[in-house]
């Protein structure tokens, strides 16, 4: 740009005043430029301001679930070792309550095929994966109801098998075992031998128990009286009804302690020993019937 300087005149004062002009219009419009360049930085440097604290709450909320969701696998695999360990434990208990179903099986006599205690299914493997701890919840599932299973099976056996423990003692408490007079001499065995009172031959369907008149009679078995009476050639005696066809009787008696329709249970006294109706002395005939036929009492004495 050229300036030309003229002298001190009318035209040079108009000249000066232009150049001012557009001095100050520069710098008008340099100072606007600025403004804007200023208020553009800020809103730039505002927004990236407000990005990144929003972009630090997002991380830290992200860690925050982060801890929990660990807190939470965690406690999961807390609960789920917790449930392993109980679900071992119960099955401990079933293999103790099959070791004891075994020997019970053992010592009743019973068949091994009757009351069959089977080994509990095998459970095993590595421990569980964080990978599939949503599949956890199923797999320990799997393993209760399998427990559950068994133990309604054993709860099922055990009744079973006191069921038959109880028929088994009935039927031991009720057939016929051992000696009538326990302190007493068997003087005449069951089969054929001499009459005493004729000298003949005849069948004797008894066995005689020689001992002190006035001992006591006792019950070989348990059962219910159906006779309590005298009776003839027996005297004074008592028979009893044991079940499964078999009853006893107890001859000769002194004195009877029971009645018809009591119940006895083995061992119970009966009668004194004594000597009525058709004796030689003071003894017992003991005589065992089987669907109403005498047998020799001499299997069942021990």
């Amino acid at each position: 740009m050229n300036i030309i300087i003229f002298p001190c005149s009318r035209t040079r004062l108009i000249c000066i005043s232009h150049l001012r002009g557009l001095n100050i219009a520069g710098l008008a419009l340099g100072a606007i430029i600025l403004v804007l360049i200023l208020l553009g930085s800020g809103y730039a440097m505002g927004i990236l301001f407000g990005n990144q604290v929003i972009l630090g709450e997002w991380k830290k909320d992200i860690q925050e679930h982060e801890a929990r969701l660990q807190l939470a696998r965690q406690d999961i695999q807390t609960q789920v070792d917790l449930l392993t360990a109980q679900a071992g434990l119960l099955q401990a208990q079933i293999n103790r309550v099959d070791t004891l179903g075994s020997v019970l099986v053992e010592a009743a006599g019973f068949e091994p095929e009757e009351f069959s205690f089977d080994p509990p299914s095998a459970i095993g493997g590595p421990g569980f994966s964080m990978d599939n701890i949503l599949h956890t919840d199923i797999q320990i599932g799997a393993i209760f109801e399998e427990i559950q299973t068994s133990l309604e099976a054993r709860e099922h056996q055990l009744q079973t098998l006191g069921i038959a423990f109880l028929n088994k003692k009935f039927e031991q408490d009720t057939r016929p075992h051992g000696r009538p007079v326990v302190h007493s001499w068997i003087s005449s065995r069951f089969g054929k031998r001499r009459s005493p009172f004729t000298g003949k031959p005849e069948m004797h369907k008894g066995m005689d128990f020689g001992g002190r008149i006035g001992s006591d009679v006792v019950a070989v078995g348990g059962g219910i009286v159906t006779q309590a009476n005298r009776n003839g050639g027996y005297g004074y005696i008592v028979e009893i009804d044991h079940g499964k066809g078999y009853r006893t009787r107890y001859a000769h008696n002194k004195k009877l302690l029971v009645s018809k329709g009591e119940v006895v249970k083995r061992g119970h006294v009966i009668a004194k020993l004594g000597d009525t109706g058709r004796s030689t002395g003071p003894h017992v005939h003991f005589e065992v019937l089987k669907d109403g036929v005498q047998v020799d009492p001499m299997k069942f004495l021990q």
